[in-house]
């Protein structure tokens, strides 16, 4: 299990301060992962992440940055195309200034088109991005598509897949979402053995190494639109103790974000159930 690393979504509960001590306040409590949230836009400068980058290589953290939310790669308006290039290469910059190795976004909603409409503007919009990014030296940054949590989002299991066929992006799985877009598919174990073979199937990403998968793990609240709000993960919403049975059979490198809001709480949690397994 020593290829598990755990860590939250944002600065912990508990920590006084920004992300260079949330970085240093999570490493203090054991967490190996975390993930710096930009999620209402990139106010980070240069200076500012290459500290945190030094902060968490120095502690052994793996470090990720999650998009602004407002993101949409297959917005109809081409106005709003440009503005979710932009806060892709911002906060790929970002990450990059800090060593971070993957950007996480969601890829945006259908807005009445078919999938496959839709799945060639994202597609577009992510080379592009990924171009400009290849011109300005940033070769370390993946682009994380993640599971989406509504139905009328872009970001099913197979279109994320998908995605990673282009060079640079890879897939990132919400259990969370995909137990509330499935309307509470996620009841055991089996379930998760189904996810992670498909991840398999596709193979490791390249490049990634040694970091492996990246996903993102919480109790969700859902309606038969999907996701409605995060929960902690005693909710059971969707368990948590049958995929640490699965990862446990699993010789797979994996990192695991609480997006819960207990954070840093429900990472040790966790953390602690994975322990009890072996």
């Amino acid at each position: 299990m020593s290829k598990i690393r755990l860590g939250p979504a944002g600065i912990p509960l508990g920590c006084i301060g920004g992300t260079l001590e949330g970085v240093r306040y999570a490493a203090g409590e054991g967490l190996s992962a975390f993930e710096v949230e930009f999620v209402r836009g990139v106010r980070m400068g240069t200076e500012a992440a290459t500290k945190v980058g030094e902060a968490a290589r120095e502690r052994d953290v793996l470090l990720s940055c999650h998009c602004p939310y407002w993101i949409n790669c297959c917005a109809k308006d081409p106005k709003k195309i440009e503005i979710a290039k932009r806060n892709l290469l911002e906060t790929a910059r970002v990450a990059h200034a800090m060593g971070a190795w993957i950007a996480v976004f969601h890829p945006g909603y259908y807005m009445g088109r078919s999938p496959e409409e839709a799945g060639k503007l994202v597609k577009q919009t992510l080379t592009d991005v990924l171009g400009q990014m290849r011109a300005e030296g940033i070769g370390d940054v993946w682009l994380g598509a993640e599971t989406a949590g509504k139905v009328s989002q872009y970001g099913t299991l197979d279109e994320v897949i998908g995605l990673s066929a282009i060079p640079g992006v890879m897939p990132v799985v919400d259990f969370a979402h995909i137990h509330a877009r499935g309307g509470g598919s996620l009841k055991g174990r089996k379930e998760y053995t189904v996810i992670l073979d498909r991840l398999e199937e596709v193979g490791g990403p390249l490049g990634a190494g040694k970091r492996g998968w990246h996903c993102h793990f919480s109790g969700i609240e859902f309606t038969d639109k999907g996701e409605r709000k995060h929960l902690p993960i005693e909710s059971e919403s969707p368990p948590f103790k049958p995929l640490a049975e699965e990862l446990a059979d699993r010789n797979i490198a994996i990192t695991i974000i609480s997006e819960s809001p207990l954070l840093d709480m429900d990472a040790l949690r966790m953390r602690e159930i994975i322990a009890s397994i072996g």
